[in-house]
């Protein structure tokens, strides 16, 4: 009968001990929650420096490694090096959930400073327009503070979704 009694306060003790590590996972939850309403997703992605990412822009999906976040730019290096415009990202497939807050020293550079750097290395670059099926292959006659001229055209940033090259200008 003691190993019954035993075992019956045994059984209570555990019931108890979860219960309250249930209360315990759901304070800690609304911690989360409420923490992750201050998260901005470029903290996010600074957090994804150097994993795998998938971004979604209109029309194709670009996966690489993260690694380099600029000025409303993102670099994944893959098959290609892209440089991804931030604003016409549909979407990110991604593991990594870690948040940095640290700016890196060279975030200020932005799709006009890695335009400017394959201009001067002569590379050759294919740049996906918004709003267009195709891209735009050649090198970069000229990189203005708000555009760029390629194979006879002027292309202004704003239109610009990513630039893809076979050199990352960041590294």
């Amino acid at each position: 009968m003691d190993d019954r009694i035993d075992a019956l306060l045994a059984d209570i003790e555990a019931a108890d001990t979860a219960a309250q590590a249930h209360v315990r996972r759901g304070e800690f939850s609304e911690e989360v929650t409420g923490q992750a309403a201050e998260r901005t997703l470029l903290e996010r992605m600074r957090g994804a420096l150097g994993s795998t990412v998938q971004a979604t822009l209109p029309g194709r999906d670009v996966t690489g490694t993260v690694c380099f976040l600029g000025r409303d730019i993102i670099v994944l290096a893959g098959v290609e090096v892209s440089v991804i415009a931030i604003r016409a990202v549909r979407g990110f497939r991604l593991i990594a959930r870690v948040h940095r807050f640290d700016a890196g020293g060279l975030e200020r550079l932005g799709l006009g400073s890695a335009l400017r750097r394959w201009s001067a290395a002569y590379e050759e670059v294919s740049i996906d327009v918004a709003d267009s099926a195709g891209s735009i292959r050649g090198r970069c006659v000229l990189v203005a503070s708000d555009y760029v001229e390629i194979a006879g055209r002027i292309i202004p940033f704003a239109a610009i979704n990513a630039v893809h090259a076979r050199t990352n200008p960041f590294g």
